[in-house]
């Protein structure tokens, strides 16, 4: 798929669900109603959905939710995707909890890689952000997923009066371990809206002054947005996301699938297609559903604006949280 700007959209986040087992303050610290089973998409209309998408171009998928271990079957659901024709690579998103329980059949199944979250390496400080005292799991998980010979990325947001001076602690693990540390600006959506943006343009400037010798990384590593340095002699490199203050749209190449089936375009607008109608419409066969769900992935395409306006507030028209959205 190609849209409005030219940008080819061979990428999909998938959410499968819009539950999590943990209350990052920044995310879900309270409880949000979970879609009901009539509107959470079930596996085979999602597998639908990603082979419409892979006929029309994608190739890339990320499974991500909520948590998306939570929602049972989901190692099955990596390997049904990876028999898709055209789809040639599948990741995933996960704070770590339950990966270690999971990792085996993920690999056997054919997981091609895996983005962890972790805000702080002080396990206090970890009970404050996510309200449980899960550390201790979750960096079992990395290291398990790093000795299985898994790539690795470890997703950190700053969160001022948190977790804002641990940026060398973080910045450390990929002078220690062969991962990516990505550190992700907050972006106003949710209750992020609540906590300030730790600029990354600050953040470069001060793990450049930490970390002497810090230069570019021009090996890609990835699918998304992030821009990569190096600390000479580390294991593995450093990434930026820079929603707020390196805006990157113009590299997008991407569609979002809700747990609800609707397809959005971009993280900052309301905007969305339904895909649920015709995944249920009983009086469509399987190839006029496919004909209808690639029109409707060529339509949603073309709704990617040119870029976000997350910098203004009065622009922002998405009113949803982030686990409710796709994270």
């Amino acid at each position: 798929m190609i849209d409005s700007y030219g940008r080819i959209i061979d990428y999909m986040r998938i959410s499968i669900t819009d539950r999590c087992n943990l209350r990052c303050r920044y995310c879900m610290p309270d409880p949000i109603p979970p879609a009901g089973g009539q509107e959470l998409l079930t596996y085979e209309e999602i597998e639908q959905v990603c082979q419409a998408a892979a006929k029309e171009g994608v190739q890339k998928l990320k499974i991500t939710g909520g948590e998306p271990l939570v929602r049972a079957g989901c190692s099955e659901l990596v390997g049904r995707f990876k028999q898709i024709p055209g789809i040639r690579q599948v990741t995933m998103t996960t704070n770590g909890i339950l990966l270690r329980q999971y990792l085996p059949q993920l690999l056997k199944n054919g997981l091609d890689a895996v983005n962890i979250s972790l805000d702080t390496r002080n396990p206090k400080v970890y009970e404050a952000i996510t309200g449980t005292d899960g550390f201790t799991r979750v960096w079992e998980s990395i290291c398990q997923a790093q000795d299985s010979g898994c790539r690795v990325k470890i997703n950190c947001v700053l969160l001022k009066g948190f977790n804002d001076k641990e940026w060398r602690q973080m910045a450390a693990l990929a002078r220690e371990m062969p991962v990516d540390v990505r550190f992700i600006e907050m972006m106003p959506i949710g209750y992020g809206k609540r906590y300030g943006t730790v600029s990354n343009e600050w953040l470069l400037a001060a793990l450049k002054e930490e970390f002497p010798g810090l230069e570019t990384d021009p090996n890609r590593h990835g699918n998304g947005p992030a821009v990569y340095y190096k600390m000479p002699g580390a294991k593995g490199s450093i990434g930026f996301i820079s929603a707020m203050h390196g805006k990157f749209c113009q590299g997008c190449n991407r569609l979002r699938l809700t747990c609800g089936g609707k397809i959005k375009p971009c993280l900052c607008f309301a905007d969305s297609v339904d895909l649920a109608p015709v995944l249920r419409k009983p009086d469509l066969d399987d190839r006029a559903k496919e004909t209808q769900i690639r029109a409707l992935l060529g339509q949603a395409a073309a709704a990617k604006p040119r870029q976000h306006r997350f910098e203004d507030a009065a622009q922002v028209t998405e009113t949803g949280q982030m686990a409710q959205i796709g994270g």
